[in-house]
């Protein structure tokens, strides 16, 4: 089983390859250092990006190889997958423009796929925290969490040695939010805690600190985004959604805005098609 990380000569892309490299290790997979050929990205700075790669797996007794492919870069990538096992594909975001976070990029493009593999799509804000991850953010709606990114959240925790948390956004209008009495508002979070408490249970089987907060708002992003301010994380993970059918027909999607705003590392997670 491989675990992939798609580089491109920019610092973006190592951090990513940093990312896999840690999950591969916690499996024991073959870490794929990965390039498509195409006149934007040098060679030279790929393969030194790949070498830097190769040295830090030599740490962690991880098992590496070069790939480099041609043509149409997603077209590519998808026969690759194809026909390699591969759990988890790694790759960067490059800043475009503010409006257009996304648009017309590698990562655009692999999430619209169903591909044979998860996909991990990174967001660097800080380059050093991969170095130095203690604490992982994983904000949900309610109790909606599906256990391959609850199995992505934990494995990357796992790898880190970091406590996590699970945040618990509840969506709700200004009116409601008045309305509602403290007695109520604990009641409904009882409730999530339990729908979640088989995840937490199994957290502390494997000895990951986990703590479970929650939030009634009507502005999600903001809110996470000021949890985010206040709190001392170094990564968040995020569940990716295949909403893109019209680009740049919509103003800018939600989580396009928090991947722009994020004040650290953070990942978009796509699970693998099960067909």
């Amino acid at each position: 089983m491989k675990v992939i990380a798609a580089l491109n000569g920019l610092v973006s892309s190592d951090v990513a390859a940093l990312y896999a490299l840690r999950y591969a290790a916690l499996f024991d997979y073959t870490l794929c250092l990965l390039h498509v050929l195409n006149p934007t990205d040098r060679r030279e700075e790929v393969e030194l990006s790949m070498a830097e790669a190769e040295e830090a797996a030599t740490h962690y007794r991880v098992k590496t190889e070069r790939v480099f492919l041609t043509g149409e870069p997603t077209q590519a990538i998808r026969e690759y997958l194809a026909a390699n096992r591969t759990d988890t594909l790694f790759c960067s975001t490059r800043i475009r423009t503010k409006k257009r976070f996304f648009q017309n990029s590698l990562s655009e493009k692999l999430s619209r796929l169903s591909l044979p593999a998860n996909l991990a799509v990174v967001r660097v804000a800080h380059v050093n925290a991969v170095f130095v991850t203690e604490n992982i953010l994983l904000p949900i709606r309610e109790d909606r969490l599906s256990a391959q990114k609850f199995a992505f959240f934990s494995s990357l925790a796992k790898a880190f040695g970091a406590a996590t948390e699970i945040y618990s956004i509840h969506p709700t209008s200004r009116r409601n939010l008045a309305a509602m009495d403290t007695h109520a508002a604990k009641m409904l979070f009882q409730k999530i805690n339990t729908r979640l408490s088989h995840y937490a249970n199994t957290m502390k089987l494997l000895d990951i600190p986990l703590t479970i907060k929650h939030a009634l708002t009507g502005k999600e992003i903001d809110q996470i985004l000021h949890h985010l301010a206040r709190h001392d994380f170094q990564l968040m993970i995020i569940g990716g959604r295949r909403l893109y059918s019209f680009p740049g027909f919509f103003p800018e999607n939600p989580m396009e805005r928090l991947f722009w705003h994020t004040p650290v590392n953070t990942i978009a997670f796509y699970a693998r098609d099960k067909n």
